[in-house]
């Protein structure tokens, strides 16, 4: 691709970033479903898009209006990032219930049992082999074909929020694992050489998906403007090396 086709392609991409971000793409969806869903004080829950906040309790309900439709209000005191305030007509939230609990978890992390590993399993190769596949695994949910390309969109440039340093580290391991101290398993230099390997996954994902939109620019512009600045700097990288 010429150097001039590269400049038109972000333009048309990424546009004036200097407007303001469009509505946020999950709205719609949710106004759609808020309805089918109501929560209850006490609900255990987890955010479907955040679940480096661990699971969460619902401690408050408070009824509302949003575009004109009844809707909730929840706060939610999550085990990794305190107290949140939610609408849940917007907000992913799950529902955990005590008896499914166990069963959600394991499917989301399969390493959720690590735990109960004692030391001599952890240090067993085919063990060690399975905890750095489920480490580097991208969410299922950004590689469902029965999720809409506007939403594996969405879900995996969220994923950029992870960095490769200070507390952002931590929180990707915690989506990872499930576990709430990752470094009671893991030295930091170890958390450090697996997200390497899954940052390249995200990267070559993400262009897998914007290669499905090639003929969707104007989809993809939306994302992209509402998208962090990281995911914005993989989107030009992407778009440059074509």
């Amino acid at each position: 691709m010429s150097q001039q086709s590269h400049t038109r392609l972000l333009s048309l991409i990424f546009g004036d970033l200097t407007q303001p971000p469009p509505v946020n793409p999950f709205t719609a969806l949710a106004e759609k479903n808020m309805s089918q869903r109501k929560f209850q004080f006490g609900d255990r829950v987890r955010h479907v898009r955040r679940p480096e906040w661990g699971i969460g309790s619902i401690v408050k309900i408070e009824p509302m209006a949003l575009n004109s439709q009844p809707a909730q209000r929840l706060s939610v005191r999550f085990s990794n990032a305190g107290l949140k305030t939610l609408v849940e007509a917007n907000a992913e939230l799950e529902l955990v219930t005590a008896d499914a609990s166990n069963v959600v978890m394991d499917q989301a992390h399969p390493v959720n049992e690590w735990e109960n590993l004692s030391e001599e399993d952890w240090l067993e190769p085919l063990a060690r082999r399975k905890v750095e596949e489920a480490m580097t695994r991208l969410p299922p949910e950004i590689r469902d074909p029965f999720n809409s390309l506007r939403k594996r969109l969405v879900l995996c440039l969220d994923l950029y929020r992870f960095e490769n340093t200070g507390r952002s580290l931590i929180d990707w391991a915690v989506a990872q694992t499930g576990l709430d101290d990752p470094l009671s398993r893991f030295t930091r230099p170890e958390l450090e050489q697996l997200f390497e390997p899954w940052s390249s996954q995200r990267q070559q994902h993400l262009g897998r998906l914007l290669n499905q939109a090639k003929s969707e620019l104007s989809l993809v512009r939306e994302l992209v403007a509402s998208a962090t600045p990281a995911a914005q700097q993989a989107v030009r990288r992407i778009t440059v090396e074509r």
